[in-house]
């Protein structure tokens, strides 16, 4: 029996510079059953000696949360030059009642062919109660030209 298809529907979304170089975007969802995801992602830019070159560090945090309190979080970290990555850092934390059933992670270099450096963590949890599995997806990236 095919499993029935659940979308996620935007509830709040916001792009602020809290900083002249920082800028933090916020995306809320509603993935129904009492389970809502709130997306974090934060970019802080430091300019070299030509806007052409500097670097760029991103943060996206992924919190899923059930009733209004936290299951899971999974979180991607990269520091970025803007010919290429130069560290990443990817975690996650589970809560309990729920079970991790997956987790993974990923990164690319740029290249001629992607144009970006990426790095992406998975994490999928299961609740316990109730045994809906629910995805948590973190990415960070940066193209050739800081963005």
């Amino acid at each position: 029996e095919p499993q029935e298809q659940r979308t996620e529907e935007i509830i709040s979304h916001s792009v602020n510079w809290v900083e002249p170089n920082k800028r933090v975007e916020v995306t809320e969802y509603d993935l129904g059953d009492g389970f809502t995801a709130t997306e974090t992602v934060v970019d802080k830019y430091t300019v070299g000696l030509t806007r052409a070159s500097g670097t760029k560090e991103q943060t996206s945090t992924y919190e899923l949360k059930h009733s209004g309190k936290v299951a899971a979080t999974v979180t991607a970290k990269g520091k970025f030059s803007y010919d290429g990555n130069e560290a990443i850092v990817v975690s996650r934390t589970v809560k309990s009642g729920y079970t991790e059933t997956q987790w993974s992670t990923s990164s690319q270099n740029s290249s001629f062919w992607t144009g970006s450096a990426r790095v992406t963590a998975i994490l999928m949890v299961e609740h316990d109660d109730t045994g809906r599995s629910i995805t948590g997806v973190a990415e960070v990236t940066c193209s050739k030209d800081g963005k």
